[in-house]
C-alpha cells in the first residue's frame, strides 16, 4: 500500500511540475489570441507596425518580408509559414518588395538578399488581440546587402506595438523595445 502511494504521489508531482511547465506565458503574445483578421487587414497591420519603426512615406526605403512568422518563444528559431493569402497581401504593399529570411542566429557575415536595392528585412509575429479594434505585433527587422553591393552593417531590432485601427486602416500607438534577438 505505502508503494502505490507513493507512486501515486510521485506522478501527481511530475503532472503538476508539467502543468506549471505548460503554463509558462510565452515571449510574444503572453496570454493572447491570435487576431481573427482578413489576409488584408494582417497586411495593413503589418504595414502599421513597419511604420512603427520607420517612415514609411521615405521613398528610398526598401523592407522585404520574411515569410516566417516570428514564434511564440524567445528568439528566432521556429514559426509557422504565413499562410499564401496573407503573404500575397504583405507583398501588395507598394512598400514590400519581396521576400528574404532573418537568420535565426548572428553570423559575421552581412545579410545579402536578391533586391534591386538595399534596405530591411522584417520578420512579424502573428498579430494577437488585445481589444475589439487593436493588436500586438513584434516586430523584428535586419538590415541587409544586395549581392555585388556593399556590405550591410550588422544592425537587428526587435520592437513590439500596440496597434488600433482607425477606419479601413492601423496605427502603432505605442512601442515596446525588446532584447535584440540572437
Amino acid at each position: 500500500m505505502r508503494f502505490w502511494r507513493q507512486t501515486l504521489l510521485a506522478l501527481c508531482g511530475s503532472a503538476l511540475i508539467s502543468a506549471c511547465r505548460e503554463a509558462e506565458p510565452a515571449y510574444r503574445g503572453a496570454h493572447l489570441q491570435v487576431a481573427a483578421l482578413s489576409p488584408e487587414q494582417t497586411a495593413q497591420v503589418v504595414l502599421a507596425a513597419i511604420g512603427g519603426a520607420f517612415h514609411i512615406d521615405d521613398p528610398t526605403l526598401r523592407v522585404l518580408i520574411d515569410p516566417i512568422w516570428l514564434p511564440r518563444a524567445e528568439g528566432l528559431t521556429g514559426g509557422d509559414s504565413m499562410p499564401a493569402s496573407v503573404l500575397k497581401a504583405i507583398r501588395s504593399l507598394q512598400l514590400v518588395g519581396g521576400t528574404c529570411h532573418v537568420p535565426v542566429t548572428k553570423t559575421h557575415e552581412p545579410l545579402v538578399c536578391r533586391a534591386d536595392r538595399f534596405g530591411y528585412v522584417a520578420r512579424v509575429s502573428q498579430p494577437f488581440q488585445l481589444g475589439p479594434d487593436s493588436v500586438q505585433m513584434y516586430l523584428v527587422v535586419q538590415q541587409y546587402a544586395v549581392p555585388g553591393g556593399p556590405a550591410a552593417e550588422w544592425i537587428r531590432l526587435e520592437r513590439a506595438y500596440h496597434l488600433v485601427r482607425r477606419g479601413s486602416g492601423w496605427r502603432a500607438v505605442r512601442e515596446a523595445r525588446l532584447i535584440t534577438p540572437n
